[in-house]
C-alpha cells in the first residue's frame, strides 16, 4: 500500500512499524537548505516528511517561515516556542541574517532530541530552553502521554483527554524571560503550545508591541481563534494557512478556515507579503 493513499492516524501508525525508519536522516525539501534529523522510528514530523518525498508535512507553513526568514533583518532573534524535535528551528539555523534562534519545550524527549539535532547538524546558534512559556511564572503542571515508538507532540499545560500522564516544569513569561536575556530585535516567531495560546501570547505581549515580530501559530479550537485574535496588538491582520494549495487567506473573525488549524500573524502589508511569500495570498 503506498504511503499517500493511508488516510488515518491508525493506518500511519501501522505502516510506520512496518517499514521502521531510523538513522540521521537527510530532510531535503525542494527549495530548502539541506539538513539531518536524527530519527528512532520514533519523530512523526520526520516519518511524515520522508515517506510523502518531503511534500506532505505542513508545506505551506514551512515555506511561509522559509520565505520570511530570507527576509529578515540580519540580526533577528528567532523565538521556536514548542520545538518538539526542531524542524522550525533547523531551518532557521540554515541562515546567516538570524542571529540566534531559541527553542523551547517541555518534555525531556523533545529537549534530549533537539539537543542531538542541533549536534547533528553543528549548529552553535540555537539555545534550547526547558519551560512553559504562560502568563505567570514559577512551577506549573502539564500533562502528556506516553506510547512505544512515538515521540509525544500533544504535551501541554492545558489537559487533553489522551493525555493521562502529569509532572511539573517550569514556567516563564517570555516578556520578562527577554529583558533578563538582553534579547532584542525578535522577529519571527513559531507556537505550537497545544491550547496555551492565550497563555504564551498574554507573556508575550510587550514583545509584539515592541518588535512587531510575525508569529506563526497553531490554533486547534476556531472557537479559539477571535481570542487569540484579541491579545494581538492593534494593527495585526490575521491569516489562515492552507496546507494543501500553498496558500493564505485574510481572515474576518466570521471566515470559515480551512481545517489546518495553522495561522498566520503579522503587520506586513498585503503588498509586503505578496513580494516575501512565493504562495497565493487571498
Amino acid at each position: 500500500m503506498e504511503y499517500k493513499s493511508l488516510k488515518t492516524i491508525a493506518q500511519k501508525k501501522k505502516f510506520w512499524k512496518e517499514n521502521p525508519l531510523n538513522g540521521d536522516i537527510p530532510i531535503r525539501i525542494d527549495g530548502f537548505h539541506e539538513f539531518k534529523m536524527k530519527c528512532l522510528n520514533d519523530d512523526s514530523v520526520v516519518k511524515e516528511l520522508y515517506w510523502t518525498q518531503f511534500n506532505g508535512w505542513e508545506k505551506t507553513s514551512l515555506t511561509l517561515w522559509k520565505n520570511l526568514l530570507e527576509k529578515i533583518d540580519g540580526d533577528s532573534v528567532v523565538l521556536d516556542i514548542g520545538a518538539y524535535s526542531g524542524i522550525y528551528s533547523l531551518i532557521a539555523s540554515t541562515y546567516e541574517n538570524v542571529k540566534h534562534i531559541y527553542a523551547f519545550d517541555i518534555q525531556d524527549n523533545c529537549i534530549i532530541r533537539l539537543e542531538e539535532n542541533f549536534q547533528l547538524n553543528n549548529i552553535s546558534k540555537a539555545s534550547i530552553v526547558k519551560a512553559a512559556c504562560s502568563d505567570s511564572e514559577g512551577e506549573i503542571e502539564f500533562y502528556y502521554y506516553e506510547e512505544e515508538g512515538i515521540m509525544s507532540s500533544v504535551a501541554g499545560i492545558v489537559p487533553k483527554k489522551m493525555n493521562n500522564l502529569k509532572t511539573s516544569v517550569k514556567s516563564i513569561v517570555l516578556s520578562n524571560w527577554v529583558i533578563s536575556e538582553s534579547l532584542k530585535n525578535i522577529k519571527l516567531i513559531k507556537i505550537d503550545v497545544e491550547g496555551a495560546e492565550q497563555k504564551t501570547l498574554v507573556g508575550l505581549r510587550d514583545i509584539l508591541k515592541k518588535d512587531e515580530p510575525d508569529v506563526l501559530i497553531e490554533i486547534n479550537d476556531f472557537n479559539d481563534v477571535k481570542k487569540v485574535k484579541n491579545i494581538f496588538p492593534k494593527g495585526y491582520k490575521l491569516y489562515d494557512i492552507n496546507e494543501n494549495n500553498l496558500g493564505i487567506k485574510k481572515l474576518g473573525l466570521i471566515t470559515k478556515p480551512t481545517l489546518d488549524r495553522n495561522y498566520f500573524f503579522s503587520i506586513k502589508s498585503k503588498k509586503e507579503l505578496s513580494i516575501i511569500f512565493e504562495g497565493k495570498i487571498l
